[in-house]
């Protein structure tokens, strides 16, 4: 019997030691196609002259990655619950701060001196016919985006090595709640510590996107295994944040005149949603530090109105020790249930 889409899965499990697979634990709900590749890495040796006009006769295994892209749906996107799994990278939480029906997740830990706690994630991909698993799974990097009209959407380039055929974890799916692009609303501060106090700005934001690298590098040595040894926070941690405003004057201020000036400059984007169910928001809070490297005036317009189109590189602030910080509140303990 072939295998059918809808009973396709992919769901992750948070390894408690790095590189030793566990059973999933979580089910999420990706675009499926092409999500799970796996790459042998054979040579056939073409450059042989054997006296033949095709001098492929055999292939030589030299090893093995597993790439996991990860892309949500659009009519659905990301999750509150779903958010810290992917923000584990590379700090390493894997409980909430605190909590009782809603829990805090405090995530503070791209950019700066200090290093992260590297987590890893087995994965299971398949559908009725077969299960498909990878262990050591890591991101290298990821995106978010929303406009006002759809869903948060997030993807993740994802690592992993041993791929193995096995039998799925048995889960049940689950309904998250999740993030309608107009819930997000941003504030800007010339500091960090400027932005709890900031107004939030309405009728201004059209959309964003935001793409970040973790600094998590696969390292694969001469030991006698053919699949990477170790993640390591060996790479720079660099993004960039794309924003659609619409033209008016704090377009003018913020953005032409900051960007002119080379100015350093904060920007938070929080969603907040419906009760958890103990008087307690949803909530996803991200605070980063920028330098606007591109304003585009009048780029396009929305129904008559004009827009600027801008575009900025994360920077690493001193004062703050960062480049990007993160909060979420949702309903979930810890990633390993």
């Amino acid at each position: 019997m072939a295998g059918a889409r809808l009973l396709s899965h992919f769901q992750v499990g948070m390894e408690v030691t790095k590189g030793t697979a566990v059973a999933a634990t979580r089910m999420m709900y990706p675009d499926l196609s092409s999500t799970f590749q796996i790459d042998w890495q054979k040579s056939y040796h073409d450059g042989r002259r054997t006296g033949s006009r095709n001098p492929a006769t055999y292939a030589t295994r030299m090893g093995e990655a597993v790439a996991v892209n990860f892309r949500t749906v659009d009519d659905a996107g990301i999750s509150f619950d779903e958010l810290p799994f992917f923000f584990a990278f590379p700090n390493g939480s894997t409980a909430a701060t605190s909590g009782g029906t809603s829990y805090l997740w405090d995530v503070n830990a791209w950019g700066g001196s200090s290093a992260g706690t590297a987590r890893s994630l087995t994965c299971e991909y398949g559908d009725d016919v077969q299960n498909y698993e990878a262990e050591y799974c890591f991101a290298t990097d990821i995106s978010m985006s929303a406009d006002s009209d759809g869903m948060t959407q997030l993807s993740a380039n994802i690592v992993g090595r041993q791929a193995a055929k096995t039998t799925k974890t048995s889960l049940s799916s689950v309904d998250p709640v999740y993030i309608p692009g107009y819930l997000w609303m941003p504030k800007f501060a010339t500091a960090q510590s400027g932005l709890d106090g900031a107004s939030t700005i309405p009728n201004f934001l059209r959309s964003w996107s935001m793409d970040w690298t973790t600094g998590l590098v696969p390292h694969k040595y001469q030991d006698g295994n053919d699949y990477f040894g170790q993640a390591v926070e060996s790479a720079a941690v660099t993004g960039t944040v794309r924003l659609v405003v619409d033209s008016n004057a704090t377009a003018i201020t913020q953005f032409y005149d900051k960007g002119e000036a080379g100015t350093i400059d904060f920007l938070n984007l929080t969603a907040t949603g419906a009760d958890v169910g103990d008087g307690t928001a949803y909530k996803a809070d991200i605070d980063v530090a920028l330098e606007y490297t591109d304003v585009q005036l009048l780029a396009s317009d929305v129904d008559g109105v004009n827009t600027y189109e801008i575009n900025a590189k994360i920077m690493d602030d001193s004062s703050w020790g960062q480049s990007i910080g993160a909060e979420v509140v949702n309903s979930l303990a810890n990633l390993t249930v």
